[in-house]
C-alpha cells in the first residue's frame, strides 16, 4: 500500500471511531450503529455485543442521568489493505452521573478511565465500517 493510500485509510478509519464515540456521547445511537459492520462486534462493559440489534438494546438500557465524553488520542494504523484495516489508540473517558441539562455543563473531575482500543475495520460497498472494537483498561477511577 502506498503512503498516500495508507494515509487515506488512516484518516477514514480514525474519523469512523470519532463518529462512533460522538454518537455514544450525544445519544445518537443510530449514528453509532451506522459506523458498524452489520455483524460488527463491540466488547463493552464485559459483554460481547454483536450486530445492530444487540448494540441498540444495550444502549437503550443506558440511564439518562449520565454524561460522557470519550476522547481519542495516539491513533495508529497498524495494518491496512484494500478490504481490511486494524488500528490502535487510547480512549480517555470522562463521566458524570447525575442530572444533566443540555443548557448547562456538568461538573468535571479527573478522567473516569483510560483504555487502549484495538479496532478492526472492513470495507463494505466502498465504505469503511467497524468490524470489532476491543478495549483493555489501563487506568480507572
Amino acid at each position: 500500500m502506498s503512503d498516500t493510500s495508507h494515509s487515506v485509510v488512516s484518516s477514514a478509519v480514525e474519523k469512523l471511531i470519532l463518529d462512533f464515540l460522538m454518537g455514544l456521547d450525544t445519544g445518537d445511537f443510530e449514528a453509532l450503529v451506522n459506523c458498524m459492520a452489520p455483524d460488527g462486534i463491540w466488547h463493552r462493559q464485559g459483554k460481547v455485543l454483536r450486530g445492530r440489534g444487540m448494540i441498540l438494546d444495550a444502549l437503550a438500557a443506558r440511564t439518562r442521568d449520565v454524561r460522557t465524553a470519550h476522547l481519542i488520542t495516539n491513533f495508529r494504523l497498524l495494518s491496512a489493505d484494500a478490504i481490511s484495516a486494524e488500528a490502535r489508540c487510547y480512549m480517555v473517558a470522562y463521566r458524570y452521573d447525575g442530572p444533566v441539562s443540555e443548557d448547562e455543563p456538568s461538573p468535571m473531575n479527573v478522567p473516569f478511565s483510560i483504555v487502549l482500543y484495538r479496532c478492526r475495520f472492513v470495507a463494505l460497498h466502498g465504505r469503511w465500517k467497524i468490524a470489532e472494537i476491543q478495549s483493555q483498561p489501563r487506568f480507572k477511577r
